[in-house]
């Protein structure tokens, strides 16, 4: 078996795309803005705001720190995926897109979760039902990735 064959272009009829989509998952399933849901589902204000705080202000500090030029990047990149997967059908370019677009809009809900939490300065219970809220979030975008996956590799697996 050489390279070629294992990292074929037949995506979604290969295991390593169905493994990255479930470890993504999984990953996006034990914390959320880095904080570990065990600890946000005891809701004890003392042991998560330390913890809160530190990730709040890592993550604001992640994106507000970015050069332009390497946003711009990305963000090209990221079109030039979607095109290719899109537009063009080409069937990598579509797992691709399936795997990077929901971690952007991921991203995106915790980034806003936490700048939102930064302003507050406080912690309270009500912030704790807030990040619980986008965990819900975050879970259903992992939903409708798998759904989206399942519904384009049938139809590239099968159909075509």
């Amino acid at each position: 078996m050489t390279i070629s064959d294992l990292l074929s272009w037949d995506a979604f009829g290969s295991g390593w795309f169905w493994a990255l989509i479930l470890v993504q998952r999984f990953a996006h399933s034990l914390n959320v803005i880095g904080i570990p849901i065990s600890i946000l589902r005891t809701g004890n204000l003392d042991q998560v705001s330390p913890i809160m705080k530190w990730r709040i202000s890592r993550q604001v500090e992640l994106v507000e720190g970015r050069h332009l030029l390497v946003i711009t990047g990305i963000f090209t990149a990221i079109w030039c995926v979607v095109v290719l997967g899109l537009w063009y059908q080409i069937e990598v370019f579509m797992a691709l897109f399936l795997v990077i677009l929901p971690e952007m809009a991921i991203f995106q809900l915790g980034y806003r979760a936490a700048v939102k939490l930064r302003d507050l300065q406080t912690f309270s219970p009500d912030n704790i039902i807030y990040i619980n809220n986008l965990h819900r979030k975050i879970q259903a975008i992992g939903v409708v990735t798998l759904l989206l996956a399942v519904f384009f590799g049938y139809g590239y697996e099968v159909l075509l």
